[in-house]
């Protein structure tokens, strides 16, 4: 039985879509009045959680929908992971075991397709973390206001001829 799949490509444009369309209409996202050491405690626990993993620092600010999607997006991309490596390995080994060329040509080219396969699911499962970073540091800009911020500073080393770029976080 085969399962009908998207192309990544709409995937990925459905995930993006689906956040955008997400901001500012989920519940959670209200001011709360509170002492200035306990919001920065707390601003800081949830930045940790974030990085820990995509959607728990949306989970404790009590924005559910987007803490599934996050943690939805990223379990779905590590399964991807694990499941084309396992079967880039099987592959590999049916191409060192092959007898004939034309066998060792056929999984050599289904070991390269799943291995793409597995990179290009590494990357998206980068691509949520960035985004769940991107969106917690939007929230916490809206409460708890513009001093505690996210900068990127881009930069070009003229003599060794280097782009780069510097990020400053203030909480």
């Amino acid at each position: 039985m085969q399962m009908m799949t998207l192309p990544r490509k709409r995937i990925a444009f459905l995930l993006v879509a689906a956040l955008i369309l997400a901001q500012g209409m989920l519940p959670g996202e209200e001011n709360q009045s509170a002492d200035k050491p306990a919001e920065e405690t707390r601003l800081r626990r949830v930045l940790e959680k974030s990085l820990l993993f995509p959607g728990l620092g949306q989970l404790s600010e009590k924005q559910y929908a987007k803490a599934a999607l996050f943690a939805g997006a990223e379990i779905a991309c590590l399964v991807q992971v694990v499941v084309s490596a396992r079967r880039g390995n099987d592959a590999y080994w049916s191409y060192r075991g092959a007898r004939t060329v034309e066998d060792a040509v056929k999984w050599r080219a289904e070991t390269e397709r799943l291995d793409r396969r597995r990179n290009t699911a590494i990357l998206a499962a980068a691509g949520v973390w960035v985004l769940n970073m991107a969106d917690i540091f939007v929230h916490a800009k809206k409460k708890y206001g513009r001093k505690k911020s996210v900068a990127i500073h881009p930069f070009y080393h003229h003599e060794s001829h280097a782009y780069g770029a510097g990020v400053t976080c203030r909480f």
